[in-house]
């Protein structure tokens, strides 16, 4: 069989080798030395001296069947068989990064806080604390005696009908005097020193805050009251102001009178 594949080639060789001795198709030069290059390899497949042959599936001389194609000789060791397993075990696949998806929560965490508005009820000043409101007699308390305001006047004398002690305004003022009658409803004559209390007295007229001054008659007047009043009887106390001419037709004046933490307010 070998001879008769053998002689098959030989003949194929010297057909296309020899043109012009039968007609045919006319090859290149290029396609001349293709077909002698297999013609070539056909022989030294089937020939003993060439290491490299080629051994079809095909039952050899011992009766022993081939698994396959072979590559026999020295070469074979060399070479190395490629496997599609070989190629994805060494190629290794690219990397792929993914971004990491930012959670809702790390976004409200991104989120400004919102300030809280300010507490302004916390924050308010606090009023002040008024002073109760009390009559002249809770105001003084003294037992056996009632105070009671008596009316107010502008003047540039005081008193006008005495000879003896005489108190004038100062320059470009004019004085204002704020009169109370004093009267002893005991039965007894009672002591009176009001220069050991503390008593604040106070005018207020057109904005201005002006304070009493000494008044210099018998009793002291009533900022400095020191005086004697028998059973029944009546006193009068005053109390002197030096107010700005300019003021003298207010018509609106207060007097407030403190004691701690108890105060009297008239209306003049």
């Amino acid at each position: 069989m070998k001879k008769r594949l053998f002689h098959t080639v030989i003949a194929l060789f010297l057909v296309f080798s020899l043109t012009g001795c039968v007609e045919g198709p006319q090859l290149s030069e290029e396609q001349e030395n293709l077909v002698a290059e297999y013609a070539g390899g056909v022989l030294l497949r089937y020939s003993h001296k060439y290491d490299l042959r080629l051994v079809e599936n095909d039952v050899d001389d011992d009766g022993v069947e081939d698994g396959g194609s072979v590559v026999s000789g020295p070469a074979a060791d060399e070479q190395e068989v490629v496997t599609p397993e070989d190629l994805s075990e060494e190629t290794p696949a690219p990397e792929v990064t993914v971004a990491p998806e930012e959670s809702p929560a790390a976004e409200s965490s991104m989120a400004p806080e919102a300030t809280p508005a300010p507490d302004t009820e916390a924050t308010e000043t606090p009023e002040e604390t008024e002073e109760p409101t009390v009559t002249l007699d809770e105001l003084y308390d003294i037992d056996g005696l009632s105070f009671s305001y008596k009316g107010a006047e502008f003047t540039k004398r005081y008193p006008k009908d005495s000879d003896d002690v005489v108190i004038s305004p100062d320059y470009g003022q004019i004085l204002y005097v704020v009169s109370f009658n004093i009267k002893n409803t005991s039965s007894k004559t009672i002591r009176v020193n009001l220069t050991e209390r503390a008593f604040h007295y106070e005018l207020d007229i057109g904005g201005d805050t002006v304070l009493p001054t000494i008044s210099l008659l018998p009793n002291g007047g009533l900022n400095y009251l020191m005086t004697r009043i028998d059973e029944g009887e009546t006193e009068e106390a005053v109390l002197i102001f030096n107010v700005n001419k300019s003021r003298r037709t207010e018509k609106e004046k207060t007097l407030t009178i403190t004691e701690g933490d108890k105060s009297v307010v008239l209306e003049l």
